[in-house]
């Protein structure tokens, strides 16, 4: 072959590559999967289809209000959760909160399905009791409108679906804790019941209607989610360690034993329901139910019906009632904690993502704001914590801040730190930040999460748009990006379109440090660096450094 031929085969050849990477690259540029979806919320999803719509009423009218989350929680073993600072001890036969006066007052949810925002202020109010002493009441008339209400352009609302003729479009939409965590995590509660009260009468008043400026009592710092399937030590221990659980039971009334206040649902059947465990009592006996659960045993459960039904509001539950699962706690922390918050995930997390590994990278990519207070004073903006979701127990996770760099590679500028640590319960949590990183108005930077999540091979939070859930979800470029190993980096919207991840950063406005201002006439010291004669008639020649560099060159070309 001439050498002309084999330069044109070579060409050729170099063409065929190009076009070989052109078409093959995009299939390998992003091997990620989304995690599949909860098998509870799939079924919801196909009756919703079939024109079943949400049970959100009992037999007798109670109301109920359980919705099933898209993110599933079936990978998560509860019998391996230890929490944070528990010593190992045996657990009592018999418990109650209560008599710690670490629980609040019971609360009547009627006549609208809400119990769910019931049940995610009763836990987060026996957390606080517990945990300070204060006494909180939070309105879960501000949590269950918003919900299902736009509150802002930045914070969308989740998709209300049909419901009967007779209840209300807003508050009988039903709910769950994953939607209540999206919620008070973007700040949009907890807010005092006495500045938005609850409202029992339907249709409710024009003037309860809620307010995005009611003003937020308390912040959010950690939901700890405790799997799918129940675990009576865990549970125990979580009592013991922080406070009230919420839980999603099955309700059918025909389960409830009207004269002993205790329910045993053998058959499964009736409608989602969210409830309040405060207590046990391995002792209590199993004739007490109507049907026999086949051993003795009870949970003390704080109900949201008021303080007419049941025993003041409360029941007993059989340590055997196959219906118990989803059980959470919410703990939270003074509004004061932070000044700001950072974040696209108003939604909060949909379901998780992962390229085939229990490891994942994660990133965020913000602009620091205006940092006054309004105030005369200077003020500087200081990163303080971050937040994300685990949903693995024993989870390791790796914080990287950077400032500064290029759209494309949130790893790129300057490191400012690096954090790691383990977060031993699943679920939502405020990380603190080993020290403080500054950020001046209109800086560039990056929140960097390497996450590992053990048994799980979805470690990537994200936020997505699922229909008939989180379809108002959206996001634009230069926002998220997602790696496997964090050398390169995929721009989440490339990989899945609205879609963010779940992570956010939190920032406080601290005076700028000032140095004094000394008035009156100066007498300059000199120092031997700025010359001056040793005696008198010396010519001072302490005059600033970038003078002398001005003048030398007038003075080299008059030497001259």
């Amino acid at each position: 072959m001439s050498a002309c031929g084999k330069t044109r085969c070579a060409r050729v050849l170099i063409l065929l590559g190009v076009l070989i990477l052109a078409f093959v690259t995009p299939v390998f540029a992003d091997a990620g999967r989304v995690a599949p979806l909860n098998p509870d919320y799939l079924a919801y999803r196909q009756q919703m289809a079939a024109g079943v719509l949400l049970k959100t009423r009992t037999e007798s009218g109670h109301p109920l209000g359980y919705r099933p989350a898209p993110g599933d929680l079936s990978h998560i073993d509860p019998s391996i959760i230890v929490f944070p600072g528990l010593h190992a001890k045996a657990i009592p036969a018999a418990y109650d909160l209560r008599t710690y006066g670490y629980v609040t007052a019971v609360r009547d949810q009627n006549p609208y399905g809400t119990c769910w925002a019931f049940g995610t202020m009763a836990s987060l109010e026996s957390t606080f009791k517990k945990a300070t002493g204060d006494v909180e009441d939070f309105s879960e008339w501000h949590l269950a409108y918003f919900v299902y209400q736009d509150e802002s352009a930045s914070k969308p609302s989740f998709t209300q679906n049909a419901v009967e003729a007779d209840e209300d479009p807003i508050f009988d939409q039903g709910g769950n804790v994953t939607q209540a965590t999206a919620l008070l995590a973007r700040w949009s509660g907890a807010v005092d019941e006495a500045d938005r009260p609850y409202q029992n009468v339907s249709p409710w008043p024009e003037a309860s209607r809620p307010l995005a400026t009611d003003p937020v009592a308390k912040h959010l710092e950690h939901v700890y989610y405790l799997g799918a399937t129940f675990d009576a030590t865990t549970v125990k221990n979580a009592i013991l360690t922080y406070g009230a659980v919420a839980v999603r039971i099955v309700w059918d009334n025909a389960a409830f034993n009207s004269t002993t206040n205790a329910y045993y649902n053998a058959a499964s059947t009736g409608g989602g329901h969210i409830v309040t465990i405060v207590g046990w009592d391995d002792a209590y006996a199993a004739t007490n139910f109507g049907t026999d659960p086949g051993s003795n045993g009870a949970w003390i459960v704080k109900n949201s019906w008021g303080t007419s039904w049941g025993a003041s509001g409360y029941f007993y539950l059989s340590y055997a009632e196959p219906t118990l699962g989803y059980p959470a706690v919410f703990v939270g922390a003074d509004k004061t904690n932070f000044d700001r918050i950072y974040d696209y995930d108003s939604l909060g997390r949909v379901t998780g993502y992962g390229y085939t590994s229990t490891t994942g990278w994660f990133a965020n990519v913000f602009t620091s704001q205006e940092s006054s207070l309004g105030t005369s004073a200077a003020t500087q903006e200081v990163l303080k914590a971050v937040a994300f979701y685990a949903w693995s127990a024993n989870a390791t996770f790796r914080v990287e801040i950077w400032t500064g760099g290029v759209a494309g590679n949130p790893m790129s500028g300057t490191r400012q730190l690096v954090h790691t640590g383990t977060l031993e319960v699943p679920g939502y949590h405020t990380v603190r930040l080993p020290q403080d990183v500054v950020l001046p108005t209109g800086t560039r930077f990056a929140v960097v999460v390497e996450l590992t999540t053990p048994g799980y091979n979805f470690p990537i939070p994200i936020e997505n748009p699922e229909v008939g859930y989180s379809d108002k979800a959206s996001a634009l470029a230069d926002q998220s990006y997602i790696s496997d190993a964090g050398t390169t980096w995929t721009d989440m919207t490339t990989a899945m379109a609205n879609t963010n991840v779940c992570l956010k950063a939190f920032t406080v406005f601290e005076d700028v440090p000032v140095t004094p201002t000394v008035t009156g006439t100066i007498t300059p010291t000199l120092s031997p660096t700025h010359g001056g004669s040793g005696g008198g008639g010396g010519c001072d020649m302490g005059m600033a450094p970038g003078l002398v560099l001005l003048l030398l060159p007038v003075a080299l070309f008059l030497k001259k």
